[in-house]
Protein backbone atom coordinates (compact mmCIF):
# COMPACT_ATOMS: atom_id res chain seq x y z
CA UNK A 1 0.00 0.00 0.00
CA UNK A 2 1.44 3.30 -1.01
CA UNK A 3 -1.39 5.53 0.24
CA UNK A 4 -1.33 6.48 3.92
CA UNK A 5 -3.48 4.54 6.37
CA UNK A 6 -6.08 6.50 8.32
CA UNK A 7 -7.26 4.93 11.58
CA UNK A 8 -10.65 6.01 12.94
CA UNK A 9 -11.32 4.63 16.43
CA UNK A 10 -14.74 6.19 16.76
CA UNK A 11 -16.58 5.59 13.52
CA UNK A 12 -20.15 6.76 13.75
CA UNK A 13 -23.41 5.09 12.72
CA UNK A 14 -23.10 6.59 9.24
CA UNK A 15 -20.07 4.30 8.74
CA UNK A 16 -22.03 1.11 9.52
CA UNK A 17 -22.58 0.29 5.83
CA UNK A 18 -18.92 0.53 4.78
CA UNK A 19 -17.88 -1.26 8.00
CA UNK A 20 -20.24 -4.19 7.33
CA UNK A 21 -19.11 -4.38 3.70
CA UNK A 22 -15.47 -4.66 4.80
CA UNK A 23 -16.40 -7.15 7.54
CA UNK A 24 -18.28 -9.38 5.10
CA UNK A 25 -15.40 -9.30 2.63
CA UNK A 26 -12.88 -10.06 5.39
CA UNK A 27 -14.84 -12.97 6.88
CA UNK A 28 -16.17 -14.55 3.66
CA UNK A 29 -13.26 -17.04 3.59
CA UNK A 30 -14.75 -18.95 6.54
CA UNK A 31 -17.61 -20.09 4.29
CA UNK A 32 -15.03 -21.72 2.01
CA UNK A 33 -13.66 -23.56 5.06
CA UNK A 34 -17.10 -24.97 5.84
CA UNK A 35 -17.68 -22.87 8.97
CA UNK A 36 -19.34 -19.61 8.00
CA UNK A 37 -18.64 -16.72 10.33
CA UNK A 38 -21.41 -15.10 12.31
CA UNK A 39 -20.01 -11.84 10.93
CA UNK A 40 -21.82 -12.65 7.69
CA UNK A 41 -25.18 -12.51 9.50
CA UNK A 42 -24.58 -8.94 10.61
CA UNK A 43 -26.09 -5.99 8.77
CA UNK A 44 -25.58 -2.25 8.88
CA UNK A 45 -28.73 -2.01 11.02
CA UNK A 46 -27.64 -4.68 13.53
CA UNK A 47 -24.29 -2.91 13.77
CA UNK A 48 -26.00 0.43 14.42
CA UNK A 49 -28.07 -1.31 17.13
CA UNK A 50 -24.86 -2.58 18.75
CA UNK A 51 -23.36 0.89 18.54
CA UNK A 52 -26.40 2.35 20.32
CA UNK A 53 -25.76 -0.27 23.05
CA UNK A 54 -22.12 0.80 23.50
CA UNK A 55 -20.08 -1.13 20.92
CA UNK A 56 -17.53 1.07 19.18
CA UNK A 57 -16.16 0.60 15.67
CA UNK A 58 -12.56 1.07 14.57
CA UNK A 59 -11.84 1.45 10.86
CA UNK A 60 -8.70 1.59 8.77
CA UNK A 61 -9.00 3.43 5.48
CA UNK A 62 -6.66 3.63 2.55
CA UNK A 63 -7.42 6.25 -0.08
CA UNK A 64 -10.77 6.79 1.66
CA UNK A 65 -11.85 3.14 1.36
CA UNK A 66 -12.57 1.06 4.47
CA UNK A 67 -10.14 -1.87 4.27
CA UNK A 68 -10.12 -3.09 7.89
CA UNK A 69 -12.59 -3.07 10.75
CA UNK A 70 -12.86 -4.09 14.40
CA UNK A 71 -15.62 -3.90 16.99
CA UNK A 72 -14.64 -3.15 20.58
CA UNK A 73 -15.88 -2.23 24.04
CA UNK A 74 -14.74 -1.85 27.63
CA UNK A 75 -14.88 -5.28 29.27
CA UNK A 76 -15.93 -5.87 32.87
CA UNK A 77 -12.45 -7.22 33.69
CA UNK A 78 -10.85 -3.84 32.99
CA UNK A 79 -9.54 -4.68 29.54
CA UNK A 80 -10.58 -3.32 26.17
CA UNK A 81 -12.14 -6.28 24.34
CA UNK A 82 -11.98 -6.31 20.54
CA UNK A 83 -13.58 -8.67 18.06
CA UNK A 84 -14.49 -9.05 14.43
CA UNK A 85 -11.11 -7.63 13.46
CA UNK A 86 -10.90 -8.25 9.75
CA UNK A 87 -8.93 -6.99 6.78
CA UNK A 88 -10.30 -7.24 3.24
CA UNK A 89 -8.36 -9.83 1.22
CA UNK A 90 -6.74 -7.41 -1.22
CA UNK A 91 -5.31 -5.29 1.63
CA UNK A 92 -3.81 -8.10 3.70
CA UNK A 93 -0.11 -8.18 4.43
CA UNK A 94 0.20 -4.40 4.75
CA UNK A 95 0.14 -4.29 8.56
CA UNK A 96 -3.44 -3.04 8.87
CA UNK A 97 -4.44 -5.51 11.60
CA UNK A 98 -1.34 -4.52 13.55
CA UNK A 99 -2.14 -0.83 13.09
CA UNK A 100 -5.66 -1.35 14.44
CA UNK A 101 -4.41 -3.38 17.43
CA UNK A 102 -1.80 -0.74 18.28
CA UNK A 103 -4.36 2.06 18.01
CA UNK A 104 -6.81 0.12 20.20
CA UNK A 105 -4.06 -0.50 22.79
CA UNK A 106 -3.16 3.21 22.81
CA UNK A 107 -6.84 4.05 23.33
CA UNK A 108 -7.12 1.48 26.13
CA UNK A 109 -4.08 2.90 27.92
CA UNK A 110 -5.25 6.47 27.50
CA UNK A 111 -8.54 5.54 29.15
CA UNK A 112 -6.92 3.61 32.02
CA UNK A 113 -7.84 0.12 30.79
CA UNK A 114 -5.57 -2.80 31.74
CA UNK A 115 -4.82 -3.75 28.12
CA UNK A 116 -6.45 -5.65 25.28
CA UNK A 117 -8.36 -8.92 25.20
CA UNK A 118 -9.99 -10.93 22.42
CA UNK A 119 -11.19 -14.37 21.36
CA UNK A 120 -9.73 -16.10 18.30
CA UNK A 121 -10.74 -19.31 16.56
CA UNK A 122 -8.22 -21.88 17.80
CA UNK A 123 -7.42 -23.11 14.27
CA UNK A 124 -6.46 -19.60 13.12
CA UNK A 125 -2.77 -20.04 13.93
CA UNK A 126 -1.80 -17.09 11.71
CA UNK A 127 -4.10 -14.68 13.57
CA UNK A 128 -2.87 -15.99 16.92
CA UNK A 129 0.74 -15.47 15.80
CA UNK A 130 0.00 -11.88 14.72
CA UNK A 131 -1.51 -11.06 18.10
CA UNK A 132 1.39 -12.75 19.91
CA UNK A 133 3.86 -10.67 17.89
CA UNK A 134 1.89 -7.60 19.05
CA UNK A 135 2.31 -8.47 22.73
CA UNK A 136 -0.65 -10.71 23.47
CA UNK A 137 -0.64 -14.26 24.81
CA UNK A 138 -3.10 -17.14 24.93
CA UNK A 139 -4.55 -17.20 28.44
CA UNK A 140 -7.40 -19.71 28.10
CA UNK A 141 -8.98 -22.21 25.71
CA UNK A 142 -12.63 -23.05 25.35
CA UNK A 143 -15.66 -23.35 23.13
CA UNK A 144 -18.15 -20.81 21.89
CA UNK A 145 -21.36 -21.11 19.90
CA UNK A 146 -21.28 -18.69 16.99
CA UNK A 147 -24.22 -16.71 15.61
CA UNK A 148 -24.53 -19.44 12.98
CA UNK A 149 -24.98 -22.10 15.68
CA UNK A 150 -21.58 -23.71 15.04
CA UNK A 151 -19.57 -24.84 18.06
CA UNK A 152 -16.12 -23.25 17.72
CA UNK A 153 -12.89 -23.96 19.55
CA UNK A 154 -11.49 -20.60 20.67
CA UNK A 155 -8.56 -19.18 22.56
CA UNK A 156 -8.71 -16.14 24.79
CA UNK A 157 -5.83 -13.75 24.29
CA UNK A 158 -4.70 -10.87 26.49
CA UNK A 159 -1.92 -8.34 26.59
CA UNK A 160 1.11 -9.66 28.41
CA UNK A 161 2.52 -7.50 31.19
CA UNK A 162 5.28 -6.04 28.98
CA UNK A 163 2.72 -4.85 26.38
CA UNK A 164 0.60 -3.16 29.01
CA UNK A 165 3.50 -1.03 30.36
Amino acid sequence: MTAPVEIDLDAGPDEAGPAIDAMHRAFAEYSLKGQPSGALTETAETLRDEMRAGIRIALARVAGEVVAVAKYHDADDGSLYFGRLGVVPEARGAGLAAALVRALRDDARARGRSGLSCLVRAEEHGNIAVYQALGMEVTARGERVSRTGALLQVVEMRDVEAAAD
